[in-house]
C-alpha cells in the first residue's frame, strides 16, 4: 500500500507521461524505421496515464476526485482550485490530503 508521499509522486507523474505521448508521436512520424518501437512505448506510457485517470475517477466523494483531477490532470494549483471551487485554500488542503489517503492506485 502506498503512503501519501508516495500518491504524490505517482500523480506528479501525469504531465510528464503526457509530454511523452506527445514526443513519442512526432518521433514515431519522423523515424519511420522505428515506428513499432514508438508505438509499444506509446501503449505503455498510455497504459500509465490510463491508471492515473482511473484512480482519481474511482474516488466516490465527488469534491475530493474534483480536487484531484484539477491539480494531477489540469496543472492547477491547490490556491487556484480554492478559488475555482469556491472553498478556502486551507479546506482544499484538507480536502485534497483526504482525497489522497482515500485514493487507491492500480
Amino acid at each position: 500500500m502506498m503512503n501519501v508521499d508516495e500518491k504524490r509522486h505517482y500523480l506528479n507523474r501525469y504531465p510528464l507521461l503526457i509530454a511523452r505521448i506527445d514526443r513519442l508521436t512526432k518521433q514515431s512520424r519522423i523515424n519511420a524505421d522505428r515506428k513499432s518501437f514508438y508505438f509499444d512505448e506509446m501503449a505503455k506510457t498510455k497504459q500509465l496515464r490510463d491508471s492515473i485517470e482511473d484512480a482519481i475517477y474511482g474516488i466516490g466523494d465527488e469534491r475530493e476526485r474534483e480536487i484531484l483531477a484539477q491539480k494531477y490532470l489540469c496543472g492547477r494549483s491547490l490556491e487556484e482550485t480554492a478559488e475555482l471551487l469556491n472553498y478556502s485554500k486551507r479546506q482544499i488542503e484538507r480536502l485534497h490530503l483526504q482525497a489522497l489517503e482515500h485514493l487507491c492506485p492500480t
